[in-house]
């Protein structure tokens, strides 16, 4: 009896073991290389996705190191698995010897590569590298008529934000395929967006696997769904048959703060009841030249007692509340930072309309909620898609509720892929 026991105790030991083992080999060390990841930036995309990457295999069982430049002092992100050299840039003209010994003393399975269109132009992975390496693709891609559409000037002054998307669309596409065939030790691309899939497989910039993980969004998102907050309304001094129009973002031109402030304009002259609340989501130290020019415009004599403004970085949970307290949101950016802007989503998980404008990715993600598409930098079309959702919402049409995904499920896949490298 006893021997039987004993067996039976030592098959059952076996078998954890050999899953321990299994589930040890399935878990994987994984190395992130971007630029700029630091506290301040990841609010924003592509590094709130990129963060949102690594948290979320860290979840699933994996090993994740980042590698980074910059973000030193007051902006510096405390993560122990965090390394931090003077540049992650790896160009053909100049090894970055410190980039491969900080990746070599890491030992990962695999290497995520944080790039854009123009990294092809300078980045090369090390020959050497005898690991996978996976792209973290976030640039939009751009045709000429999208530039030509915001005129030079336009681009010349805004090039913080249009710079990179500037030299990228003008840049002859076989020069980007000869140097992205040169990069041999990556085995495949990830986009946020079937729309960024479906154009770098037009434009034929990469022969690699493409794979789809979209972004998520906080949990406070999904579980704040209301079709007003009453009690904030009224504190914000707007009656029951006001239209509230919220825009929530930057106040750099090129987001469509500028171009919405004039479609309201137009407008507010059929429909009094219009009003328009802007969350200008800044720090204190910048874009204050922007922001003081949307502080004049909003003086003007038509748009006073229709508009009030909200400058900072309101806490998750208030900013939520103030969306909800809003009967649309008008989202109409002219040029797309990068890819996958998470306003969009966070929006549409609220059950909001959405007003936003036909370029990049944004149709794909407003698709399956309630939404107006305008041309970007078009504040005749602006205000028609405008008046489109006001005149929808007066008329009580059902707003569509669309399923949104949080960052547990982009963990979930992200770890799949993984685990198949």
């Amino acid at each position: 009896m006893w021997r039987v026991t004993n067996l039976c105790c030592n098959k059952r030991l076996l078998i954890m073991r050999c899953w321990q083992m299994r589930e040890a080999r399935s878990h994987k060390s994984v190395c992130l290389v971007t630029g700029g990841f630091d506290a301040r930036h990841l609010r924003l995309q592509p590094w709130r996705y990129l963060s949102e990457v690594a948290n979320q295999l860290r979840r699933q069982g994996h090993q994740v190191t980042v590698i980074t430049d910059g973000g030193t002092g007051e902006t510096a992100v405390s993560d122990p698995n965090l390394h931090r050299i003077p540049s992650v840039s790896n160009p053909q003209w100049q090894k970055n010897w410190q980039l491969t010994q900080t990746i070599a003393a890491v030992q990962p399975d695999v290497v995520l590569w944080h790039i854009g269109l123009t990294s092809f132009l300078h980045q090369r992975l090390d020959p050497g590298l005898d690991v996978p390496v996976v792209g973290i693709f976030t640039s939009p891609l751009y045709e000429k008529a999208d530039l030509a559409r915001i005129g030079v000037r336009r681009l010349v002054v805004e090039r913080q934000l249009s710079g990179i998307h500037t030299v990228g669309t003008l840049l002859p596409k076989r020069l980007l395929r000869q140097m992205a065939s040169q990069n041999e030790r990556l085995e495949q691309l990830v986009v946020q967006t079937h729309t960024t899939s479906y154009q770098l497989q037009k434009s034929q910039l990469s022969s690699l696997p493409i794979s789809v993980i979209a972004p998520g969004v906080d949990e406070v998102w999904k579980n704040g769904r209301s079709t007003h907050n009453t009690q904030l309304r009224q504190k914000l001094g707007y009656g029951q048959s006001d239209m509230v129009v919220l825009y929530f973002g930057s106040p750099a031109p090129l987001r469509g703060l500028h171009t919405l402030i004039k479609a309201v304009q137009r407008v507010g002259t059929a429909v009094p009841a219009l009003k328009l609340l802007i969350l200008s989501r800044r720090h204190a130290d910048e874009l204050m030249a922007e922001d003081a020019s949307l502080r004049h415009l909003l003086n003007e004599q038509t748009m006073q007692g229709r508009s009030q403004i909200i400058s900072g970085y309101l806490a998750p949970e208030n900013l939520v509340d103030h969306i909800a307290a809003a009967d649309i949101v008008a989202l109409p950016f002219e040029l797309v930072p990068s890819d996958a802007p998470l306003s969009l989503l966070e929006a549409k998980a609220l059950g909001k309309p959405v007003v936003t404008t036909q370029i990049a990715c944004l149709p794909e993600l407003v698709a399956d909620g309630s939404h107006y598409l305008a041309q970007p930098a078009n504040e005749v079309s602006l205000a028609n898609s405008l008046t489109e959702a006001v005149l929808a919402l007066r008329a009580n049409n059902q707003i569509k509720q669309p399923s949104v995904r949080g960052w547990q499920q982009v963990g979930v896949e992200w770890s799949q892929l993984i685990q198949t490298m």
